[in-house]
């Protein structure tokens, strides 16, 4: 993988019609071993401390949804299951759906966490604290998980716990696809710029990426992936060193270097508040304001509309 790599480097290329710099990618590649020793990122020793394994055995799965949860965020996962996670079969393909969290110190909220897995066996959990500057841990054991337990499913899609998927819309749209290989849908972003101001959420410091701009990359809340591609990000993980932002690393640095491209699809994902009283055209929804309402109330939209082989989306 890596000869092939060094062999396409350049520094300026054209993306999607956009020049980009490809700074970042010759530094990577020449990275010093010393770089790529993070027992999780590199060396994948996670431990799932609850799994839920049987999810895929002995049974085809055409889409595994994968929520990426905060170990708080108990409210967030009811609603999911009690709207488009309560569809388990749409069009005769079989979907399945797995909480991703981390680990918790409060033992209360641990014990919690272990009954709502038993109670509904769709919570996995690995062996690193659950926290916003550790979610490329999060990232990197959903690609773990997938590769160990869920090899066999046809499509993978990552999401955070605040989005509505469409999935009378979504289920027809991966099945007429003629190629189901090479796919990483999402919405992307281009040159954008590492926050250089100590105080601000995302700040990063030349130490961490030291280049003018980031690569093209997958912004956080959904992306479509094909199996394949879940497995070459996976193995790209070895060749990459840890970088914090996840989006970033598992929507950038990960496709790059295993050589995938991104595609942003027409009528992809809408602010789920200015959505409610629409047709339901868009493949998700982003709740936005955080309404705990609105899910709902998007969801029945969703139910009550047939009509989605004719949507025209805004």
């Amino acid at each position: 993988m890596q000869k092939k790599m060094l062999s396409g480097s350049r520094k300026v290329i054209r993306y999607n019609g956009r020049r980009i710099s490809t700074e970042f990618e010759l530094f990577y590649l020449n990275v010093s071993t010393d770089k790529l020793m993070e027992p999780l990122i590199h060396k994948h020793r996670y431990i799932s401390l609850l799994n839920t394994s049987m999810k895929c055995k002995h049974k085809y799965v055409f889409l595994l949804v994968l929520i990426h949860s905060a170990t708080y965020k108990f409210d967030e996962r009811h609603v999911i299951r009690n709207t488009f996670g309560s569809i388990s079969k749409f069009d005769n393909k079989h979907i399945e759906y797995v909480f991703v969290l981390g680990q918790t110190m409060n033992d209360t909220q641990q014990k919690e966490i272990e009954q709502e897995g038993v109670k509904y066996r769709d919570i996995i959990q690995g062996n690193f604290i659950d926290s916003y500057r550790n979610l490329t841990y999060k990232r990197v054991f959903s690609l773990f998980w997938v590769n160990r337990f869920c090899n066999n499913v046809t499509y993978v899609i990552k999401i955070d716990d605040d989005i509505t998927i469409n999935i009378p819309f979504l289920i027809p749209y991966l099945s007429n696809k003629l190629n189901k290989t090479k796919v990483l849908e999402c919405l992307y972003l281009i040159g954008i710029k590492p926050y250089r101001k100590p105080r601000n959420k995302w700040y990063t410091t030349l130490s961490e990426y030291p280049f003018a701009t980031f690569p093209p990359y997958c912004a956080g809340p959904s992306s479509i992936m094909s199996a394949d591609v879940i497995r070459e990000m996976y193995e790209a993980t070895t060749l990459v060193p840890f970088f914090w932002l996840e989006d970033v690393y598992g929507g950038g640095f990960l496709p790059w270097i295993s050589r995938t491209g991104i595609v942003h699809p027409k009528c992809y994902i809408k602010e789920l508040q200015a959505s409610l009283k629409d047709t339901p055209c868009h493949l998700f929804y982003i709740n936005d304001i955080k309404n705990a309402s609105h899910p709902y109330i998007m969801w029945k939209t969703i139910e009550n509309y047939t009509q989605n082989l004719l949507c025209k989306c805004k």
